[in-house]
């Protein structure tokens, strides 16, 4: 969602309207979907010649040289490009209607040349999709999904739902810049099991909420995006999950909100550890009025018995890691690293 404030779109939206599903289907729904969880599907890796199709199941793309910069900056790294036609569509803030958006998600699944799906951006809208897309045609046709902030829906729910890993990392509006598309080559097309330490040269703002090491599945996003689909069956934790999570443009307050409904959804009861990215841009707009957002953090998660950091280079920020969703890794609190214990590509 980056350029975007959530709280124009989400908060709007209602964040906590999706707790009123009855835990019955809940737990139905859960069921389904940990039967599919027990075959990972691990989508084939990216090389060299591979097409690549650009889209925005969000929001809308307004400046039209982000999309060619973007092309022109895939076709260097010596793939071939495919833009959708939501990159040109308008339906408010949204890259066209929900069924043209879905539309182009499905036929870019189907189509066996395509071998990867990034993102343009996030904004808002893709939460809108989840009750529409077709995951059996997503598992049938795994490849390559990436991208972050608003994206985050269809990442977790891709997997829960099909079983597709799916990546958490770069859109089209990033600064591919040195670290960030370094660590993006090693995960999805090298096909390393990479070890991520703590790099001073760009985490410079790391807290250890609570030591100790855990290993889980990874999953998570922008805690804005989770927040408004908890309680639905689009985002349900397996046990021992390992959870990420980000957030910016919010004040403190709205960080202690959207936290406090992942608490009473009961979302940390399965879950092992807590791996904090950046929250960008959220200070207190009246500093003497509020506590810090890093102390919300420590409020919430203090008191849990399991390992909790802060300050992972995730979010909206320029160097990141790029994340595969649904597959085991071991994260350590205390020296901020975090160890894929296997593969995410073919």
């Amino acid at each position: 969602m980056s350029q975007f404030s959530r709280r124009n779109f989400v908060k709007s939206a209602g964040l906590l309207g999706f707790g009123a599903f009855t835990m019955s289907s809940f737990n139905v729904d859960n069921q389904i979907d940990l039967e599919l969880q027990s075959s990972v599907i691990l989508p084939k890796r990216l090389t060299k010649g591979d097409l690549i199709a650009v889209t925005a199941p969000g929001g809308a793309i307004w400046n039209p040289n982000d999309v060619l910069k973007f092309e022109s900056l895939l076709k260097s790294m010596g793939y071939a490009v495919v833009l959708g036609e939501t990159l040109k569509k308008r339906h408010g803030y949204l890259a066209g209607t929900d069924e043209e958006r879905v539309e182009e998600l499905h036929r870019f699944f189907s189509n066996p040349e395509i071998r990867g799906i990034i993102c343009m951006r996030g904004g808002w809208g893709c939460a809108r999709l989840l009750d529409k897309i077709d995951f059996n045609l997503i598992r049938e046709n795994p490849k390559i999904f990436m991208g972050f902030s608003d994206i985050t829906s269809l990442l977790n729910a891709f997997y829960l739902k099909s079983g597709l890993v799916t990546f958490h990392g770069l859109v089209g509006v990033n600064t591919w810049n040195g670290f960030s598309t370094d660590v993006f080559q090693r995960v999805v097309c090298n096909g390393e099991t990479c070890d991520f330490p703590k790099d001073s040269s760009v985490v410079k703002n790391y807290n250890v909420i609570n030591k100790g090491v855990a290993r889980g599945k990874l999953f998570g996003g922008n805690l804005s995006v989770i927040s408004g689909i908890v309680g639905s069956s689009y985002f349900q934790l397996p046990p021992n999950s390992i959870l990420f999570l980000e957030e910016t443009n919010e004040e403190p307050y709205v960080v202690d909100r959207l936290l406090t409904h992942l608490r009473i959804a009961n979302v940390y009861q399965n879950v092992v550890g807590v791996i904090f990215g950046n929250c960008s841009k959220c200070n207190a707009e009246n500093p003497a009025e509020s506590i810090s957002t890093i102390e919300v953090i420590r409020e919430h998660f203090s008191g849990l018995n399991i390992p909790v950091s802060y300050g992972s280079p995730i979010g909206h920020i320029a160097s990141k890691w790029t994340l595969p969703i649904g597959i085991d890794v071991e994260m350590n609190a205390e020296t901020g690293s975090l160890v894929m214990l296997e593969n995410a590509v073919l």
